[in-house]
């Protein structure tokens, strides 16, 4: 933590569910104001690329305009959150959302755990807490002046559902270290545990804003730039080394709450409840663009409907991160 993320998150942690988009998107602005542009974009490395071939990562990236950078972790990954959902209430304010109330909540509620487990771990207790909070008046390009499209959508919700996965691998690892290192710390797990279900029901409603547009939309300008001759073939969008980590993370979770505290047994029970519904908004998704009928991008030809595809992942995906436990 330093000065400058404290800034930021002081400038933030205060926007309410009732505030409207316009203040949020001024509020998030003047706290990126606050912070220092992100290092040099970074590289994966041979090994990377060699451990899962078929995962073209370095593709997927590009053509999600996904930046790989280097730097202070705490900083880049604050910056990396206030970024995203600048870019995405943005969006909403320029072209519009049809997300349903409720979505909309999920979607804010997300980042804003986010910005309080920071503020949390980081900042409370600490000479930091007496952070500045920044002016939210004149600090850069106005709301509402983001170029609107289904490919734009498409890749700015794509771009939110990143940084929430990213923001699951800091409270799932927080969770980590805690379990193994103070087990009888009831009240943090559960905490990380309910940040990382909000976080997990966020990442469904990324999913959902991102296809907010029509399936004609779809097949005449999504599908396409996501098929040769611009891309390679058997392209997804499950090419991605964040939500992999994630499932390690979570398969090492696992044993840790075999036998624990009823509290945490009940919320770790929760956040696979919601690992199951982010699954299920991802087949919504997929069902209402041809889904339930044609095959996957990555399947190309297969009798198999994507959306059977998503939901095999998705049970195989639940299983592995579901504790063994004894039988009574």
């Amino acid at each position: 933590m330093n000065q400058r993320t404290a800034d930021a998150l002081r400038t933030v942690i205060d926007i309410t569910p009732q505030d409207t988009d316009r203040r949020a998107w001024a509020a998030v602005d003047a706290a990126l104001a606050c912070l220092a542009s992100p290092a040099a974009a970074t590289r994966y490395t041979d090994a990377e690329r060699k451990s899962l071939p078929e995962d073209l990562y370095e593709e997927h990236d590009l053509f999600f305009g996904a930046i790989r950078v280097g730097g202070n972790s705490v900083e880049t990954f604050t910056y990396t959150m206030l970024e995203s959902l600048r870019s995405q209430l943005g969006d909403a304010l320029s072209a519009g959302i049809t997300l349903s109330s409720g979505e909309r909540a999920e979607l804010r509620e997300a980042f804003w755990t986010t910005f309080h487990m920071l503020w949390r771990i980081g900042v409370a207790g600490t000479p930091f807490e007496n952070a500045a909070r920044a002016h939210t008046q004149g600090t850069g390009t106005s709301a509402g002046e983001v170029k609107g499209g289904p490919l734009i959508r498409w890749r700015l919700g794509h771009q939110v559902f990143f940084a929430l996965i990213q923001a699951l691998i800091v409270s799932v690892g927080c969770l980590e270290e805690c379990l193994r290192d103070d087990p009888d710390d009831v009240d943090s797990a559960c905490r990380l545990l309910e940040d990382a279900t909000t976080l997990m029901i966020g990442s469904g409603a990324s999913l959902r804003y991102a296809g907010d547009f029509t399936r004609t939309h779809y097949a005449d300008s999504v599908r396409p730039a996501m098929m040769p001759p611009h891309i390679n073939a058997k392209f997804s969008g499950l090419q991605l080394r964040d939500h992999r980590i994630l499932l390690k993370l979570l398969h090492r979770v696992k044993p840790l709450v075999v036998s624990p505290a009823p509290a945490v047994d009940k919320s770790y029970r929760l956040l696979l409840d919601a690992m199951s519904t982010a699954y299920d908004a991802h087949i919504s998704v997929c069902s209402r663009f041809g889904g339930d009928r044609e095959s996957s991008l990555r399947t190309p030809g297969s009798a198999v409907p994507a959306v059977e595809v998503l939901q095999r992942f998705r049970d195989r995906r639940l299983g592995s991160a579901t504790p063994d436990r004894p039988v009574k």
